[in-house]
């Protein structure tokens, strides 16, 4: 599998992250269990944005 191949597939995988944590964050009743989603739901958003940055340079 060829690098940029391989950073598209893994942005798309952290973007499909961000919206499932942020889902199941909407729907939690529990504050720690919703704040921690919440909290991985922005480490994965800033995972994508640093494999976008590296895709972009790569073109």
């Amino acid at each position: 599998m060829e690098t940029k191949d391989f950073l598209t597939r893994a942005m798309l995988n952290e973007q499909e992250q961000v919206r499932d944590y942020q889902r199941f964050a909407l729907g939690e009743d529990n504050e720690e269990v919703k704040n921690a989603f919440l909290e991985f739901a922005e480490t994965s958003g800033f995972t994508a944005r640093k494999i976008k940055d590296l895709l972009d340079k790569l073109n």
